[in-house]
């Protein structure tokens, strides 16, 4: 089982109570539980230096902003940070989010090893999802997979995500091009951009940049 593991939970009585039933049925005692992702980011850098390496990292995807300016300010984003450095360390997110365009993001693009649901069961998923990654085997709970099979998923490539995030700031589709070619990043003619917005217009149902736009948020691709 694993032996070390950082906690990235907001909510103290959580992210203890978690520790507590990891301790109790895997008998794993070396938790580190940090509140915020910058504060995760510098211990996970820290344990590779002194190559003392956490084994498993366990994350939120939401965190509540206080009076502290955070660089990371989402699970996401540190999941993204780590491995656009290469990190393969095995990752779960623990979350309420259940939209499954949300988590088939995750899992596509960050190769995450489980999506644990916060809900009644999640003690006893997490449980079960850390026994399921030790054995190289992945884990969603079900309240998720139960929403894939409701609904058909597509899916979304980073430079669709680039194309409703620069929308979203309520650039012009020239603009776009023109960031597209500053960034080298290719496909970026405006025909490439006008085939994908209609294909993305389908794919979620709007007739409309703005209902497009609305949408994705909706769905919590941007």
């Amino acid at each position: 089982m694993f032996k070390k593991i950082l906690l990235v939970e907001d909510i103290d009585s959580i992210g203890h109570g978690m520790s507590l039933k990891l301790e109790q049925d895997l008998d794993i005692k070396n938790i580190t539980m940090t509140q915020y992702c910058d504060d995760a980011y510098l211990k996970f850098l820290k344990a590779e230096q002194d190559q003392a390496p956490f084994d498993l990292i366990i994350t939120d995807l939401s965190f509540k902003k206080d009076y502290k300016n955070s660089s990371i300010s989402s699970g996401e984003q540190l999941i993204k940070k780590l491995r656009n450095q290469n990190y393969n360390i095995p990752i779960v997110v623990y979350s309420v989010e259940e939209r499954p365009t949300v988590v088939k993001k995750l899992i596509d693009w960050y190769d995450i090893s489980a999506y644990v649901f916060k809900g009644r069961n999640s003690t006893k998923n997490m449980v079960d999802a850390l026994k399921s990654v030790k054995t190289g085997k992945h884990f969603i709970s079900s309240e998720v997979t139960a929403t894939f099979q409701k609904n058909e998923v597509f899916t979304l490539e980073e430079f669709d995500t680039i194309i409703l995030r620069e929308l979203s700031k309520g650039k012009t589709q020239e603009e776009i091009s023109a960031y597209l070619k500053s960034k080298d990043i290719s496909p970026s003619s405006l025909s490439s951009i006008e085939k994908r917005l209609n294909r993305l217009k389908d794919e979620l149902k709007a007739k409309t940049t703005i209902q497009l736009i609305a949408n994705a948020k909706d769905l919590g691709l941007i």
